[in-house]
C-alpha cells in the first residue's frame, strides 16, 4: 500500500513539474511572440542585460546575450515582445526599416560585431547576418548606425561607426547582397557616434562622426574629433571639423533646425577630467556647441553648459508645440534639459532633476501624431521607462514600465511596426 502511494505521489509530482515546465516554456514563447495586427506605435529599447554569478565570495556581473524590448501600443495597453541575441552580448541599436512591408528591424551588436535584419515569421524571429567584421583590435563593436542616402544615388545606404579599430562603413544593398565599403580605418580609436545631414545646402547628406582615443575609466584627458565626409562623385572626401586634446564628443546631433532645407551640426564635449588621489576631478563642465558652416569651413559657439561629466543624448523636436524645434540633452547625473532657441540665444530649463543614467538613453517623437512631440526617456537609475509629455504649462511625467536593475539601455528608436 504504501508503495502504491509513494508511486502516485511520483506521478502528480512528476505532473505538476511537468505542467510548470510547460506554461514556463509557454510564457517564454508568449514573450517572444509579437502581437497579431498592426502596425502598431512602437519604441524599440536596446539593451545589455547582466547575469549575477558568485566568485571568491563577490557577486559579480557577466554579460547576458544582447536584448531588445520592443514595446508596442495596442488597443489593450502597451504590449513586449523581447528579441534576443546570445551571439552578442548587447545591442547598442536597433532601427525599424523604413518603408518596409515585410516589418523588418535592424541591430547591430558587440562583442560579436554583427548588423542583422530579423523578420518575425512562422511565429518565431528569422535572423539574416548582413555584416559580421573582425577588426583585429581588443574590442569588436558596432557602435552606431544610421539611414540616408549619402551617395545621391537616391537609394538609402548604412553608415555604420565601430570600436575599436576607428572604422567607419558604408553598406550599400545591391539587389539581395549588401555590400561594405570601409572608407576610414584608425588603430585604437573608438568612433562613438554617426549622424547624417545636408549642412552646405546641395542636397546630400554629409557624414559626421566623433572619433576618439579608447575610452578611459578613471578620468583624464581623451583627446577627440569631429569628422565629415563627402561624397565626391568617386568616393568621400575627409575633413576635420573640430578637435581637442583634453576631451572628445561622443554625441553629435545633424538637424535641420529651422526647417530650411540646411541642417546645423551640434556637439556635446564631454567634461574635461583630471585622475587624483581622491577620484576624478571636474575641471570644465559639459559644454554644448553649435557650429556654423561657411565655405568649406566651420567655426562654433557654446550654446549652453551643463555640470555634469557626460551628456550622450541631444535630441531634437518640437516637445511644446509651439511650432519650434526644441532640443532635449539628457546627462548622466543632473536630469534632463530643455535648450529652447529664443531672441537668438539658446535658453536652458530643466524639466526633471530625477532622472539620469550612464547613458541615459532618450528619443522624441510624436507618436501618437498631435502636432506636439513626447519625449521618452530610459531612466536606468531610477528603473523607469518614462515619457514626459507638454500640459500646456509643464511637462507631466508617465512611467510606461519598469526597467529591471541588471539592464543597461543604449538606444530607443520608435516607428511604426
Amino acid at each position: 500500500m504504501r508503495f502504491f502511494i509513494y508511486q502516485q505521489i511520483k506521478i502528480v509530482y512528476a505532473t505538476v513539474l511537468l505542467l510548470f515546465v510547460l506554461s514556463c516554456a509557454n510564457n517564454e514563447q508568449k514573450k517572444n511572440m509579437l502581437p497579431s495586427g498592426g502596425p502598431y506605435r512602437t519604441i524599440l529599447i536596446a539593451q545589455a542585460q547582466f547575469v549575477y554569478e558568485n566568485k571568491d565570495g563577490k557577486k559579480l556581473p557577466k554579460p547576458g546575450p544582447a536584448l531588445l524590448v520592443i514595446k508596442q501600443k495596442t488597443a489593450d495597453g502597451w504590449k513586449d515582445t523581447v528579441l534576443e541575441d546570445p551571439q552578442s552580448n548587447v545591442f547598442h541599436k536597433a532601427l525599424i526599416l523604413p518603408k518596409d512591408a515585410s516589418r523588418q528591424i535592424l541591430t547591430i551588436g558587440a562583442m560579436q560585431a554583427a548588423l542583422k535584419l530579423w523578420e518575425f515569421k512562422e511565429r518565431s524571429w528569422q535572423q539574416t547576418v548582413l555584416w559580421q567584421p573582425e577588426f583585429g583590435g581588443k574590442w569588436n563593436r558596432l557602435r552606431d548606425v544610421e539611414i540616408g542616402d549619402v551617395t545621391g544615388d537616391g537609394k538609402p545606404e548604412l553608415v555604420i561607426a565601430t570600436h575599436d579599430q576607428g572604422v567607419v562603413a558604408v553598406v550599400r544593398q545591391a539587389g539581395r547582397n549588401w555590400q561594405v565599403e570601409e572608407i576610414d580605418r584608425e588603430p585604437e580609436t573608438f568612433v562613438h557616434e554617426v549622424e547624417l545631414g545636408d549642412v552646405d545646402g546641395d542636397g546630400l547628406k554629409e557624414i559626421f562622426v566623433t572619433p576618439s582615443r579608447p575610452n578611459k575609466a578613471k578620468g583624464g584627458p581623451q583627446p577627440g574629433k569631429i569628422v565629415m565626409y563627402t561624397w565626391n562623385g568617386t568616393g568621400f572626401s575627409k575633413k576635420v571639423v573640430d578637435e581637442s586634446d583634453k576631451t572628445h564628443a561622443k554625441e553629435i546631433l545633424v538637424h535641420d533646425i529651422d526647417g530650411k532645407g540646411v541642417a546645423t551640426l551640434f556637439a556635446v564635449f564631454e567634461a574635461e577630467t583630471i585622475e587624483g588621489d581622491t577620484g576624478i576631478t571636474r575641471k570644465q563642465p559639459v559644454k554644448i556647441k553649435k557650429y556654423f558652416y561657411n565655405k568649406e569651413s566651420f567655426t562654433s559657439e557654446i550654446i549652453a553648459t551643463l555640470d555634469d561629466f557626460q551628456c550622450r543624448f541631444l535630441t531634437p523636436g518640437d516637445v511644446d508645440g509651439d511650432g519650434q524645434v526644441e532640443l532635449i540633452a539628457s546627462a548622466m547625473k543632473t536630469g534632463i534639459w530643455l535648450l529652447k532657441k529664443q531672441d537668438g540665444s539658446w535658453k536652458r530649463s530643466l524639466i526633471d532633476a530625477d532622472s539620469s543614467g550612464y547613458e541615459h538613453a532618450t528619443c522624441v517623437a510624436d507618436l501618437d501624431e498631435n502636432g506636439t512631440a513626447e519625449i521618452y526617456v530610459a531612466s536606468d537609475d531610477q528603473k523607469e521607462l518614462r515619457t514626459y509629455v507638454w500640459n500646456g504649462t509643464t511637462f507631466s511625467k508617465t512611467v510606461i514600465s519598469r526597467i529591471p536593475d541588471n539592464r543597461i539601455t543604449w538606444s530607443i528608436t520608435t516607428g511604426l511596426f
